[in-house]
Formats: structure tokens, C-alpha cells, sequence
């Protein structure tokens, strides 16, 4: 009797593992396709309300668009995938364009020193915010929130509140002119993608970063050198962010001291999708998919007549959904190690 009691016991944790494993390996997958299914749904419901929404004009609109986030959209993801969170990614892109736009208006500059300018400026940004975080051992969340403040000042300082609204043929041509019938913005990106994406995916530094924000005991006790790599991260935000801005004034034909200001929500949103569709991984990838999603989401809704209430409601619904979707996958994770 006791014998066959013993059968049923032992072979009980060898059947009931393998299930346990594969609910919590099919949590993470549930997550990333559910993100699919429901934006899949929600073009189907916007196409039939609106056929106008996947037109080849409003998809080289929408590209258009996500071209223009999807800078600040990387700096941003690089970010975060170290561990950080840079709040002054929408200033930098903003000061970045109005310098570009003021000194090509106001003082008479080359376009090409101008744009020069500009990118540097965002550069100097994200050496500050990476200096104050790994030499002042600042929060990153602090440190980039100051810098964000700081950048208003300037903004209104070098322009005096007041908008650029004369800037070059051939610097508009740079946000509105096409090669191929394929808008400049969108091969810009192209570019930028590919080189982000190889940085990140194919070398030693884009590893070790999301390492970084992976495991930074780990990093630490392998020898990568945290601080260098958390100020690269700064420095490529602030980098990156200048394209968007540049790309805005020109795709706008105006400078404005508040142009920048709808980046920090987009590009966090999209970042943080990015995050999430790939558990953690391909997050450039990731992220290019999310702005794609988040510009949809937008443009069927502007397509649809909704006013600015429920465009501000969308976004915060799918950044809520987007940090839940990440805090779950993470958890998941957790679980299987």
C-alpha cells in the first residue's frame, strides 16, 4: 500500500512544472501580442470609420510624424535602458531648433553652421545631465528636471519669447521635401534607426547599457564601467533630441520657444513601448514600433474629430498601459529566474 501511495506524489512536481513554467513564460508573450491585437483592432475600426486613414497620403503623414519623434524616441530608450530617465529631451530638442532657426534668421548664418549649432547645444545638454548624474550622483529624474527649467530660460532668453518665422527654402526642404516621393524625415530616420539599432544590438557598449539597466551589481562586479557608459546614454539623448527639433521648426517653417514641448510625453511613451514589445530587448526596434503606434493612434483620432481632451486622454492611457505592461514583465521574469 504504501508503494502505490508513493506513485502519485513523485510523479506529481514532474507534470505540474512544466505547466507552472509555461504560464509564466506565456505571461510576457500575452503582454507583447496583446499590445499588437489591440492596435490591429483599433486601425480596423478606424479604416471602416475613416477609409481616408490608410490612404498612401495619410500613411506618409503618419510616417512623417513618427520620423519626427522617433528621435527623441531612441535617446530616450537609451536611456532608460541604463537604468536613467532624461526629463529634458523635448527643451534640448527645442533649444536646439531655435538656435538653429535664430542664428539662420536673426544673425544671418549658413544653414549648415546653423544646424551645426544646434546639434551641439544638444550634446552640451546631455554632457551636463550625464556629468550631474555620475560625478554629482544625482537622481537622473532631478538632475534632467532642473535641466528642463534651465532650457526654458534660455529659450526665452536668446529669442525673447518671440517666434522665428522666416527660416531658408532649403532648410524647409529638410522637414517638407521628398526624394522619390518619400518625405526626407522618413530616410533620415532610416538612417538614424539602422545606426542605433547596430549600436545597441551588435556592440560591446549598447550590451553592457542595457545591461546596466538589467543588473548594475552585475555590471559592477564584471568590470563595466558604469559611469562612462551612464554618460554616453546622456549624451546620445541630448544628440538625438536636436534631430526632432531641427526636423519640427523646419517641417513647421517657425521656431517657437514651446515647439519641444510635446516630446517629452511622445518620446517616453514610445520608449517605454519599446520596453515592452520586446521583453526588454531589441528596444530600438521596439521603440520605432511604439512612436508608429502612438502616431496612429493620434492621427485616427484626429481623423475621427476628437478634440484635444481625448488626445491628452489616449496618450495617458497608453503610457499607463505601457508601465503596466513593463511592471508585469518584469515581474514575470522575476518569477522564472
Amino acid at each position: 500500500m504504501s508503494k502505490s501511495n508513493s506513485n502519485p506524489v513523485s510523479t506529481a512536481a514532474p507534470v505540474n512544472a512544466p505547466i507552472e513554467m509555461e504560464s509564466r513564460k506565456s505571461g510576457p508573450h500575452i503582454i507583447q501580442y496583446g499590445i499588437f491585437v489591440v492596435f490591429a483592432i483599433y486601425y480596423v475600426i478606424v479604416s471602416i470609420l475613416r477609409p481616408g486613414f490608410i490612404s498612401l497620403g495619410n500613411l506618409y503623414d503618419i510616417l512623417t510624424e513618427t520620423a519626427i519623434i522617433s528621435f527623441v524616441s531612441f535617446g530616450e530608450a537609451i536611456v532608460i535602458a541604463a537604468g536613467g530617465l532624461d526629463l529634458s529631451v523635448g527643451n534640448a530638442a527645442g533649444a536646439a531648433a531655435m538656435l538653429t532657426c535664430h542664428l539662420m534668421s536673426n544673425m544671418g548664418y549658413d544653414i549648415w553652421v546653423s544646424i551645426a549649432a544646434g546639434v551641439a547645444i544638444g550634446i552640451l545638454i546631455g554632457v551636463c545631465n550625464g556629468l550631474m548624474v555620475t560625478r554629482l550622483y544625482m537622481n537622473s529624474l532631478i538632475a534632467t528636471l532642473g535641466t528642463m527649467f534651465v532650457l526654458v530660460g534660455f529659450l526665452y532668453g536668446i529669442t525673447g519669447g518671440v517666434s522665428v518665422h522666416i527660416v531658408p527654402e532649403n532648410f524647409e526642404y529638410l522637414g517638407n521635401g521628398t526624394l522619390l516621393n518619400i518625405p526626407i524625415p522618413i530616410f533620415i530616420m532610416a538612417v538614424v534607426f539602422v545606426i542605433a539599432y547596430l549600436f545597441m544590438e551588435k556592440t560591446s557598449y549598447g550590451r553592457n547599457i542595457t545591461m546596466i539597466g538589467g543588473n548594475i551589481e552585475a555590471c559592477r562586479l564584471s568590470g563595466v564601467n558604469i559611469r562612462k557608459l551612464t554618460m554616453l546614454t546622456f549624451v546620445i539623448c541630448g544628440f538625438l533630441s536636436t534631430f526632432s527639433g531641427i526636423l519640427l521648426s523646419a517641417r513647421q517653417a517657425v521656431g517657437n520657444v514651446d515647439l519641444g514641448e510635446r516630446f517629452l510625453l511622445e518620446g517616453f511613451i514610445a520608449a517605454m513601448l519599446g520596453t515592452v514589445i520586446f521583453n526588454g530587448k531589441n528596444i530600438i526596434t521596439g521603440t520605432l514600433i511604439g512612436a508608429i503606434f502612438l502616431i496612429s493612434l493620434l492621427n485616427g483620432l484626429t481623423l475621427l474629430g476628437a478634440g484635444p481632451q481625448w488626445m491628452y486622454f489616449a496618450q495617458g492611457g497608453l503610457l499607463l498601459m505601457a508601465i503596466m505592461a513593463n511592471y508585469y514583465s518584469k515581474r514575470a521574469a522575476a518569477k522564472r529566474k
